[in-house]
């Protein structure tokens, strides 16, 4: 089966789970398999849950039909943050310089990114940290199965609950081999080693931060990471 048909079938699944059942169950949506199997670096951008209540629809779909040019809060950084690491890591005034341009752009460059919640019930406009936590304690399985499928190089966790819920599940749900590490600048990742990819910890694009200063640190780290 090709990814989309995998990840079909999983999402079937997933919604079935007790933990899917009290709520409206939103997936991710599919790849754009033709942009993914093309990208020099495959790069999954991993969320907490969706901000919606509204059955019908998925992430990739909201993406697609350009929805984060709507968004005011989450969606202007995680372009800078898709654009820098997807182009070669450029200066943030360079970013800043041709905002505009990037967006005009994004529509070709975020085919190339999967963008995925770990929780798949819709939530409010501020994540409960517990029910999140929760979660991916109880779907953990699919969620790892889920990586697995799209297979990214590259996963940015945004948020340090899903950074150590990953962490957590491939302890308790091996055997895994992977290791934890840390730049020589500090940020923490984990180098999964039974598919080759790499899991970032990061703010989620929301938390308080000059903009230029957590872009900036994490390009730096995220090369050295990839060199």
């Amino acid at each position: 089966m090709n990814i989309n048909n995998q990840l079909d079938e999983l999402f079937g699944q997933w919604r079935m789970h007790e933990a899917s059942t009290n709520g409206i169950f939103i997936p991710d949506g599919y790849v754009d398999e033709e942009a993914w199997s093309g990208a020099t670096l495959k790069l999954m951008i991993l969320l907490k849950e969706v901000n919606s209540s509204d059955a019908g629809w998925d992430l990739q779909q909201f993406v697609r039909e350009k929805g984060y040019l709507k968004e005011s809060s989450t969606w202007p950084v995680l372009l800078r943050w898709t654009y820098g690491i997807l182009n070669g890591f450029p200066e943030y005034s360079e970013v800043e310089q041709r905002y505009l341009d990037v967006k005009e752009e994004a529509d070709e460059f975020l085919r190339k990114v999967y963008f995925a919640n770990v929780k798949k019930i819709a939530g409010g406009a501020k994540a409960n940290h517990t029910d999140v936590e929760r979660h991916i304690q109880e779907t953990g399985e699919f969620l790892l199965q889920q990586i697995r499928v799209v297979n990214p190089d590259l996963v940015l966790c945004c948020g340090d609950v899903i950074f150590q819920g990953v962490h957590e599940l491939l302890k308790r749900s091996g055997p895994h081999r992977f290791e934890l590490k840390q730049t020589s600048g500090g940020l923490e990742y984990i180098m999964w080693d039974d598919i080759q990819t790499v899991f970032i910890r990061y703010h989620h694009p929301n938390a308080y931060y000059p903009r230029a200063m957590s872009y900036t640190y994490l390009m730096k780290e995220i090369q050295k990471i990839l060199s």
